[in-house]
């Protein structure tokens, strides 16, 4: 990971530089060790800027190819950023009851592997599917506090993934849940 002083990073909209990590990278250093650089210069960053950091170490480190954060209301559930930005025809807000991706009735407590995501419709209503965009595998990962969900972390990937390492899921959903608290405040 290179830090925010290195004049290598690449810059952000604002022409700031940014910090970059590889998967290289973050596995070598361990994504503990990512995490804590990105809390540490949390304070100086703007709260996109953090977000934006985030997910980048989300979905490198997990060699996906896109990540999403969710933020669950008690009715609805509200995207609040997503790496790399994207033209997903996806609306800001959800219907809880349609989240994850018409799954609803499944509450997985830690994740939630789809192996052939091809089929699954990319919003409520809408006959684009996550095939049509390229997706062949998605991965949920709920954020949870006393056992409801107040968040999620989703992953996608062009390529078929088979299995899931829920060691790294729980790192990634304690980075979600810093996220959703940087987001928030």
């Amino acid at each position: 990971i290179r830090g925010a002083d290195d004049r290598t990073g690449r810059p952000d909209s604002s022409g700031n530089r940014r910090m970059t990590a590889n998967p290289t990278e973050v596995q070598r250093a361990g994504l503990s060790a990512a995490v804590d650089r990105l809390s540490t210069h949390s304070t100086e960053w703007s709260c996109e800027r953090v977000l934006d950091e985030g997910l980048d170490l989300v979905r490198d480190c997990s060699w996906a190819d896109a990540s999403m954060l969710y933020s669950v209301a008690p009715d609805r559930v509200v995207e609040l950023s997503r790496r790399p930005v994207s033209p997903w025809p996806t609306p800001a807000e959800l219907p809880l009851d349609w989240f994850p991706w018409g799954l609803a009735p499944l509450s997985p407590q830690r994740y939630l592997l789809v192996e052939d995501a091809t089929a699954l419709p990319v919003s409520p209503g809408s006959g684009e599917t996550l095939g049509d965009l390229g997706i062949r595998s998605c991965l949920h990962l709920p954020i949870l506090e006393r056992s409801v969900p107040v968040g999620a972390v989703h992953l996608y990937w062009s390529e078929p993934r088979l299995h899931w390492d829920d060691e790294r899921g729980r790192l990634l959903r304690t980075l979600g849940r810093f996220l959703l608290a940087r987001a928030s405040g």
